[in-house]
């Protein structure tokens, strides 16, 4: 964002008070321009759709959608692990933090605030899709690759037809051919966006399968191609902070599932444990 900000130090003299206003809101919050279109952009802060497209050419820009561009590409660019770090540091003041404790709170306080913005609705659609599939197949690969390979595992063990997308292994033609359009895909995406699971949603979808993404932004590239969008939005945190939120929602889907189809659950875990595995063990 250090180009768009010098833009605005080198113009921002001779900037009105409601130009200086925008420019304060996109320090504050790049996202807010990121994710909304001018008119909405312009109710949030307080200023015309007209005015919020005279900044945008003040600073020497087309439009308004060419600045959106630009910040879009320098947000999905730009790595988070610098704000894993930062903020931490910002809380305790650059002293030795209190306790794990105190950082396990931090990550309470985001799966509440995550929880009491989630739409119920859409968790349940997410469960009632996967409950009844012929097939799923997770994907997610970089950061995103152990909340996917976690989700994979947990879900083959309570209902089974479950794989996760191992790009060095698979074939993604042959895996994304093998879906129906009973099939469900879930993709986990989270900054910095990764093409290889983007690919793989959009493949999924022209194959009539229902896609059900993980991402942190509604301007995430692979809501284009999600038939479901499940947010997890917190302001200021690194893909490493968003890995106990989606955790915690992974795993309650999971467990809506178990008790979806509790008794197809229970005579797959009879199964299970009538294995004699003792020699697996120590």
């Amino acid at each position: 964002m250090e180009g768009i900000y010098q833009k605005i130090s080198s113009k921002q003299h001779a900037f009105s008070k409601q130009l200086l206003k925008i420019a304060s809101y996109l320090y504050d919050d790049p996202k807010l321009f990121a994710m909304h279109s001018a008119e909405e952009a312009g109710k949030i802060v307080g200023v015309s759709e007209t005015t919020v497209i005279r900044f945008c050419q003040k600073l020497g820009y087309s439009g308004y959608r060419s600045l959106q561009a630009d910040i879009q590409h320098q947000l999905f660019e730009r790595s988070t692990l610098t704000e894993f770090i930062g903020e931490k540091s910002e809380t305790y003041g650059g002293q030795s933090f209190d306790s794990i404790k105190g950082l396990m709170a931090n990550d309470l306080q985001a799966i509440q605030q995550t929880k009491e913005r989630l739409s119920e609705e859409k968790l349940e659609t997410a469960v009632a899709k996967l409950a009844s599939c012929d097939q799923a197949l997770v994907a997610g690969v970089r950061s995103s690759h152990a909340l996917a390979s976690w989700f994979a595992f947990a879900l083959d063990l309570i209902m089974g037809k479950t794989r996760v997308y191992q790009p060095n292994v698979d074939d993604v033609l042959l895996r994304i051919s093998a879906l129906t359009t009973k099939s469900v895909v879930v993709a986990f995406s989270f900054h910095r966006y990764a093409k290889d699971t983007i690919h793989i949603a959009k493949l999924a979808k022209q194959q009539g399968a229902f896609v059900i993404a993980f991402t942190d932004s509604p301007a995430a590239p692979i809501t284009k191609y999600a038939s479901l969008t499940i947010p997890v939005q917190l302001q200021g945190k690194s893909t490493l902070d968003m890995a106990p939120t989606v955790m915690s929602i992974t795993n309650s889907i999971v467990s809506a599932i178990s008790l979806e189809n509790a008794e197809a659950f229970q005579e797959r875990a009879a199964r299970f444990d009538a294995i004699d595995g003792q020699d697996f063990f120590a």
